[in-house]
């Protein structure tokens, strides 16, 4: 085929008269031979040159089939086409048409128009139309490799078909229904995301995107699209057009229009669920939907919006396809899976926010088929979510896209926007209440934190800031909003049964080779982190969530803390243990300090030791069944002599544990939460 920047036109009345011209010139040459040769045999002449004129006047007749046809062709193709061209504007025809010059291809797919449209589609039923329409469904699909061929099929096939496509094919209970519309779908995608060169085409992009005036029509066309990996533009005019539009400026309807259909197709029977279905995927068409969503006439704001269909859900029977259909065009306008964490668009960014000031008052009552999408969220914008926990500066700030005043940005945390620390709390409600989702958030919290403070401690080497210490804070902050959140969501049993549960697995299960710490001796700087290294980095930010326990369960602490000795059999420190780990991070960190003492040094490693290895050494010296507090003194001595001799990186350190599990986060939630 030609490239589309080459000029093709043609005129088809004018080749209409061509063609009646050379079909008249054909039958008077093929007269004029025959008369001519009856003449000459009657005077014994033989002209064999005759019959080889004959032949080709017949050649020509039989073109003239072909070109009329052409002509036909061209001038529905044409329909709607601007006229190109004075001389042939003033015929008062068609005039010339603009096209691809692959014609054929052209007279392929009017040839699959005219069988499915005025065959297949309307001639037959049950099981013999469900054969004839999966046996052609193939040259469907394979019109998506010539897109303008696609768009003269659809261009060519009757409206009333392509409006009742979707339940003609499901009705005759075809097995093969969905990957039969897949087909129509992949054809009508490759037309859409085509430059219209054929003219006749532009009307059916009309049609999808203007008002049905039928909800069965409205979710046929809707179903056709789903399929369809239409642009943006237009799977937000239809979406708009064809359902939410009405919805927004009168949402109390009944929005069923599919059943059987639906089961077929495993598509949403609520018209609603299914236009959200056609925005998602596609981050463009959700943020335009939403932003002229119901038209001049709607005054809401996105957020209001958003609050509508979650109020829709919840009360709809049709409620958890609304709900589900809702998260993943969250997902989508939010560019979850597109964009970094830290590295979002400011388009992208926006509707990430709006969703959660709209889903976080709902908290741990959001309809169900949305919470998994909402944890989705969360990991994507944790640097937003770990900003909206600060408490140090602005903790009245309000949520928006400006950094607040007397913000201090902290190195390697980038938000697109900034919470308020009531909005935050409330967001992270919506998925704290499952044990699965929370624990997805929090293996990206630990990586997360596990970078920051590597890079603060860097800085802080270079530049003797305290990077560091605001980091741990934050992250602090955090992890107890989390918690809190997850006790208000699970109930404060279920809540901390969960954590004690890690404790035991994770942190005091001890033996040489099980020590969580390990792995990250041999490659806390790399980009790709053994297995260890990683497991390190999550329990790490599971015990930052303990060390914050006794300062948001108030009286409950202590009986907190015997439970977790019962589950253990043994004492444990948490504010030590806190400690202990920040002295390892920022000597790992190569945080200025003097060489530790010998003692200090692992003979596997010959690095310094952790907490859980002086542990391990005190719990076996001591025997089992012993007490082993007093060899754990003596192993900790050494330690703290060798930090007391460092002020600077002990400062560092008591100010940072400190930081986690300071009680101030708890008394500022009450006011700002």
């Amino acid at each position: 085929m030609a490239s589309t920047g080459e000029f093709c036109g043609i005129d088809p009345d004018e080749m209409g008269r061509l063609a009646v011209s050379l079909d008249g010139a054909a039958a008077r040459l093929t007269r004029f031979c025959h008369e001519l040769e009856v003449r000459l045999q009657q005077e014994k002449v033989d002209v064999p040159a005759l019959r080889e004129i004959t032949t080709i006047a017949e050649w020509g007749k039989s073109q003239c089939s072909m070109l009329l046809g052409r002509a036909d062709l061209i001038r529905n193709l044409g329909d709607g086409a601007p006229e190109l061209g004075g001389a042939v504007a003033m015929t008062g025809g068609q005039g010339l048409v603009h096209l691809p010059d692959d014609l054929e291809s052209m007279e392929r797919a009017q040839g699959l128009a005219r069988m499915y449209g005025n065959d297949i589609l309307v001639n037959y039923g049950g099981e013999v139309q469900a054969t004839l329409i999966h046996e052609h469904a193939d040259e469907i699909a394979q019109l998506a490799d010539n897109p303008q061929a696609a768009a003269a099929f659809f261009a060519l096939l009757p409206a009333k078909a392509r409006d009742s496509l979707p339940n003609i094919i499901a009705a005759t209970g075809s097995k093969t229904a969905k990957a039969d519309l897949a087909a129509f779908g992949k054809a009508l995608g490759a037309a859409l995301n085509a430059p219209v060169l054929v003219p006749a085409f532009a009307k059916v992009g009309e049609d999808l995107t203007k008002p049905a005036g039928s909800k069965i029509v409205a979710w046929n066309r809707l179903a056709l699209l789903k399929g369809a990996n239409a642009p943006a533009k237009v799977r937000s005019a239809a979406a708009r057009a064809l359902v939410l539009d009405d919805f927004m400026k009168n949402p109390k309807q009944d929005w069923r229009a599919g059943s059987v259909e639906a089961r077929t197709y495993g598509l949403p029977t609520d018209l609603v669920a299914l236009g959200l279905e056609v925005l998602a995927g596609d981050g463009a068409a959700a943020r335009e939907a939403f932003a002229t969503m119901g038209g001049p006439d709607v005054k809401l704001s996105q957020v209001e919006k958003m609050k509508r269909f979650l109020d829709y859900a919840d009360h709809a029977g049709t409620g958890d396809e609304v709900a589900a259909a809702f998260g993943r065009v969250v997902e989508s306008g939010a560019e979850v899976a597109t964009e970094k964490p830290g590295q979002h668009s400011q388009a992208a960014a926006v509707f990430a926010m709006d969703a959660m000031l709209a889903t976080g008052p709902l908290g741990d009552s959001i309809p169900e088929p949305a919470r998994e999408f909402m944890v989705t969220l969360a990991t994507s914008y944790i640097h937003e979510l770990a900003s909206g926990a600060r408490f140090d500066k602005a903790v009245d700030r309000a949520s928006g896209l400006k950094m607040p005043e007397n913000w201090a940005p902290l190195p390697g945390v980038t938000p697109a926007f900034y919470l308020s620390v009531g909005d935050t709390y409330r967001f992270m409600k919506t998925f704290t209440g499952v044990e699965g989702l929370t624990a997805r958030f929090d293996a990206t919290a630990a990586q997360f934190r596990y970078g920051a403070l590597v890079e603060a401690a860097k800085l802080d080497k270079r530049d003797k800031t305290r990077n560091f210490e605001d980091t741990a804070r934050m992250f602090g902050g955090l992890a107890g909003m989390e918690f809190k959140a997850t006790l208000d969501t699970r109930g404060e049993r279920d809540a901390t049964d969960d954590l004690i549960r890690e404790i035991t697995k994770n942190t005091f299960s001890l033996g040489v080779d099980k020590i969580p710490v390990a792995g990250f001796l041999t490659d806390k700087f790399s980009e790709k982190l053994s297995e260890k290294a990683i497991n390190f980095i999550n329990e790490s930010w599971g015990l930052t969530k303990t060390y914050y326990v006794s300062g948001l369960l108030d009286d409950w602490a202590g009986s907190f803390e015997t439970r977790v000795e019962a589950a253990t059999g043994a004492r444990s420190d948490f504010i030590l243990r806190q400690k202990y780990d920040m002295a390892y991070f920022l000597y790992e960190a190569e945080y200025p300090a003097s060489d530790p003492p010998s003692e200090l040094i692992s003979k596997e490693s010959g690095k310094l030791k952790t907490y859980d290895e002086l542990l391990s050494e005190a719990k076996k010296e001591a025997g089992e069944g012993n007490k082993w507090e007093g060899a754990l003194r003596k192993k900790l001595a050494p330690y703290e002599h060798w930090l007391d001799g460092n002020d600077l990186l002990d400062k560092k350190i008591e100010d940072a544990s400190d930081f986690q599990i300071g009680e101030r986060a708890k008394e500022d939630l009450r006011v700002w939460g």
